[in-house]
């Protein structure tokens, strides 16, 4: 029998002590992909699927036999089929590397039902500068921003701002804590490039082709500084789960939000 002792509690070895969401921030070698479906049997759901197994050929993790498309349809269904009925789910898909170096998956899933949900606003926001990213980390996973993440949401902790943006070690703007990030300038769109460390997650990539389409405005991919933030229009923070977040203001520069409502429809 072996004890141990947590926070002054003398508990079973056994005993389970930490939530789910605790394991997965101390996983180092985790993999994630967040996406919003009506079912199951949507085209970006494949897409999702195809971007995990990707990663984990890249990371040389032992796919297992039973990692099958049909097969992960089958566990997000099931999941799905537990919640009440809504317009559309808010899935997100894990897969990391146990003790064992064994490889397990969790899925979490949520129902919403608003597809147009009003976007949100954060009053300022704040450089990070305590530390930097790497441009040049691996694209296709979060690992090298979470850690930068927690520790910019310690300094929120400590001033009046509604979030920080992370910067890489060339001074390049890479994301917010909250999600990443559009500056709009009239009818350009500009949003940091893969180069600059950004995640190219499933779900930026389909967004970015879905901006391609608006006729209206132009799209691109770029490297921005945070001298830029002060010359554009509108200032637009993203996330799949968190929506459309508009930003008022950054030091002395103040922006609108007339894309940002525009904008929510696509998300």
């Amino acid at each position: 029998m072996q004890q141990i002792n947590y926070n002054g509690q003398i508990l079973d070895r056994d005993v389970p002590l930490f939530s789910s969401e605790f394991f997965l921030k101390s996983t180092v070698n985790r993999l994630v992909e967040r996406m919003k479906i009506s079912a199951v049997q949507d085209d970006i759901f494949e897409s999702h699927y195809f971007a995990l197994m990707s990663a984990m050929r890249v990371f040389r993790y032992e796919i297992p036999m039973s990692f099958t498309y049909e097969y992960f349809q089958s566990e997000v269904q099931r999941l799905i089929d537990g919640l009440p009925k809504q317009s559309f789910y808010l899935i997100s898909f894990e897969i990391f590397q146990n003790a064992l170096s064994k490889i397990e998956f969790l899925i979490t899933a949520e129902n919403i039902s608003d597809n147009n949900r009003e976007p949100s606003y954060i009053d300022e926001v704040a450089l990070y500068t305590d530390f930097l990213a790497s441009s040049k980390a691996y694209s296709m996973s979060e690992i090298h921003t979470n850690q930068l993440i927690e520790l910019a949401k310690g300094f929120l902790s400590d001033h009046p701002y509604g979030d920080c943006l992370l910067l890489n070690e060339k001074k390049e703007l890479l994301r917010a804590t909250k999600g990443d990030i559009i500056l709009r300038f009239k009818d350009e769109l500009k949003l940091p490039s893969q180069s600059c460390g950004v995640v190219g997650s499933t779900f930026r990539l389909s967004l970015i082709d879905k901006l391609k389409r608006l006729s209206d405005y132009t799209p691109s991919e770029t490297e921005l500084s945070p001298f830029d933030i002060q010359r554009a229009d509108e200032f637009i923070i993203y996330d799949v789960f968190g929506g459309i977040q508009s930003v008022k203001r950054y030091k002395k520069s103040t922006f609108d939000d007339s894309f940002a409502r525009k904008l929510q429809g696509l998300i």
